[in-house]
């Protein structure tokens, strides 16, 4: 069967609408609150070396999923609007999160109203995986961030070619190509995990174990580890004012 995105997420979340239908299905869900704990400090230490305070800041936060960033973002002061190209994720956000705004779209497809301090794209743009409607995400994701504001994505920023029929990794030249003539200018790579979140081969016992993986990763990215081609990386570009 072919991947039809829209299908595909809304028929995994309607199934798992926890940390499970936005991560990985077939583990458990203290397993994935271990590898969504880990992002959330990550994003937390990326903004503020970036000098951004979410408080006040109007927010996207594109495939938002089942809530994760947006109810972090709220927690933050921060003014949110969440977009998703699943039904079941906008109509549950809507009904969990009355304070913010919620959005049925395809970045893909269909431009972005408005401009944004941040815009926050954990876990998204290489589940694109035509690259013409990969570009064209990208290109408006870009455009939604506000003169000074941040653009933050995941990805390995390396070609690992297709990972899965709704996995395609881009290198980090690809984002430049597309970001850099709308006026981004880009930090450092932020890894995001060592060794959550990825095939641990003949080790992969360890993932019954998340709160023993958890302390490490934080140990393993203290020591500057997490630059490897196969770990997600954050992206944080800033657009000039």
């Amino acid at each position: 069967m072919s991947y039809r995105p829209r299908e595909f997420w809304d028929r995994r979340l309607a199934e798992h609408f926890d940390l499970r239908g936005t991560g990985e299905t077939g583990l458990s869900l203290a397993y994935n609150r271990a590898c969504y704990t880990l992002r959330r400090e990550v994003l937390e230490r990326a903004l503020r070396e970036a000098g951004m305070d979410p408080a006040g800041k109007q927010v996207l936060d594109v495939g938002c999923g089942t809530g994760f960033f947006t109810a972090h973002y709220l927690a933050r002061g921060a003014v949110v609007t969440g977009l998703d190209i699943a039904p079941t994720s906008v109509e549950r956000l809507r009904a969990r999160f009355p304070d913010a705004r919620f959005v049925l779209a395809d970045v893909s497809e269909a431009d972005i109203e408005g401009r944004f301090d941040i815009v926050n794209v954990f876990d998204v743009l290489y589940h694109i995986v035509d690259e013409a409607r990969w570009e064209a995400a990208v290109r408006r994701l870009g455009a939604a961030v506000a003169p000074g504001g941040l653009l933050l994505v995941t990805d390995t920023f390396v070609d690992l070619g297709a990972l899965a029929s709704h996995n395609r990794m881009r290198p980090l030249e690809r984002y430049r190509a597309v970001l850099e003539p709308l006026g981004f200018a880009f930090s450092r790579l932020h890894p995001t995990h060592v060794l959550l979140n990825r095939e641990l081969g003949p080790f992969r016992f360890l993932n019954r174990a998340p709160w023993l993986l958890l302390p490490l990763d934080r140990a393993l990215l203290a020591l500057g580890a997490g630059h490897g081609p196969a770990v997600s990386k954050l992206l944080v570009a800033r657009r000039a004012g």
